[in-house]
C-alpha cells in the first residue's frame, strides 16, 4: 500500500528485512508460541506482497506491530497485529487508541493473541470480545532422532521404508533448485484441485520463500529438498522463531509417493533438534489434520482474535 504514515500513523514505519534483529530481541522477551510471529512469514507475506502494510513501532517503549489493510469497501483499516513485546499495559492502551483513532471507531482489533496471553488483557477498562481461531500443532524436535516408544512405531516404520529406497537423496536446498521447486508446487496444486472448492494454488508467501530464502541466515530459514530418482519430489523450509522455538514453515511434496510428506517433516525436525518446541501451524483439511496428528505433537496451542470496544 502506498500511503503516507502521518496522522494516527505517525511514529510507525514499514517493516523491513533489516528489522529482523530488533524484532527477535523483542520477541525473546515473551514466551509466545504462535507461528504467525515467525519473521520470514511476516517478510514474505506482508513486506514483499505490497498488498498490505506491516508496520512497526518502537517509540512507545515495547515493540508494537500493526497491520494496515483495505476493507471490503476499499477503505484502509488498521489493526494491532500482536500484543506489545514485551507485554506492557500502557503500550497496549496506546496501541489500541491509535487503532481507534485511525479507523474512527470505538472498536479496535488485536489480530493474533496467544491463549497464554488472554489473561493479560483482562485489566482493560473496556468490553473485550474473544474469538477462537485455530489450534496449532506443537512438536518436540528432540524426540525424532531416536523415535523411541510404542506410540512412534508407525513413524519409525514409515521413515525406514523411505530410507530403505536406493533412489532417495536428501540434501540442502540451494538457489539452483528454485525453478524445479516452483514447478513441483504448481504440480502439487493440480493434483489437489479436485479435493477443494475453488482454485487451488501454492500460497504466495510460500512461492516467495522459495525465490528469496537466501536473504536469511540459515538459523532463521533453511530448506531441504528430497530427490527420488534424481528429481526433486519434496521441498520444505523451517527456522528459528525465537530462542527455544522453531517453525515448520513450508512443505510441499509429490503425493504420488505416499510417505514422502511425512519424511520431509521428519528431515526438518532432525535439523531443529536444538529447539524445545517447533510450531507446525494448524490443519485446514481432514487429511492435513491426520498428517499432523500422526507425527505425535506434544500439545495443541490456541490462537484468538480480540476486539476491544471502548
Amino acid at each position: 500500500m502506498d500511503r503516507q504514515l502521518n496522522g494516527a500513523l505517525s511514529g510507525l514505519r514499514r517493516l523491513e528485512l533489516g528489522d529482523l534483529q530488533t524484532y527477535k530481541e523483542a520477541l525473546n522477551q515473551v514466551n509466545r508460541i504462535c507461528w504467525q510471529q515467525y519473521f520470514p512469514f511476516l517478510y514474505f507475506r506482508y513486506v514483499l506482497s505490497r498488498k498490505d502494510d506491516m508496520l512497526i513501532s518502537e517509540t512507545d517503549g515495547p515493540v508494537s506491530m500493526y497491520l494496515l489493510t483495505k476493507s471490503i469497501s476499499g477503505a484502509p483499516r488498521l489493526q494491532l497485529f500482536f500484543l506489545p513485546m514485551p507485554m506492557d499495559e500502557r503500550a497496549l492502551a496506546m496501541g489500541l487508541e491509535r487503532v481507534r483513532d485511525f479507523n474512527k471507531s470505538k472498536k479496535a482489533v488485536v489480530y493474533w493473541v496467544d491463549e497464554e496471553d488472554l489473561g493479560r488483557i483482562g485489566n482493560l477498562k473496556a468490553e473485550v470480545r474473544v474469538k477462537p481461531l485455530e489450534r496449532e500443532y506443537i512438536y518436540d524436535p528432540r524426540i525424532y532422532r531416536s523415535l523411541s516408544g510404542g506410540e512412534k512405531r508407525h513413524i519409525r516404520k514409515s521413515i525406514n521404508r523411505m530410507k530403505s529406497r536406493d533412489d532417495v537423496e536428501v540434501r540442502d536446498f540451494n538457489e539452483e533448485d528454485i525453478e524445479d521447486c516452483l514447478l513441483l508446487m504448481d504440480q502439487w496444486a493440480v493434483t489437489q484441485q479436485g479435493k477443494y472448492e475453488g482454485q487451488v494454488s501454492p500460497r504466495g508467501y510460500a512461492r516467495r520463500c522459495v525465490r528469496w530464502s537466501s536473504r536469511f541466515d540459515k538459523k532463521d530459514l533453511f530448506g531441504k529438498v528430497i530427490l527420488i530418482g534424481g528429481k526433486i519430489r519434496s521441498v520444505g523450509f523451517a527456522g528459528e522463531i525465537r530462542k527455544g522455538l522453531a517453525n515448520l514453515f513450508v512443505a510441499y511434496s509429490d503425493h504420488q509417493f505416499g510417505e514422502l510428506a511425512r519424511f520431509q517433516v521428519y528431515q526438518l525436525l532432525l535439523e531443529l533438534d536444538g529447539f524445545a518446541l517447533a510450531n507446525s501451524a494448524y490443519a485446514t483439511t481432514p487429511g492435513l489434520k491426520y498428517a499432523k496428528e500422526s507425527l505425535c505433537p506434544v500439545m495443541k496451542h490456541g490462537m484468538f482474535r480480540v476486539q476491544v470496544i471502548q
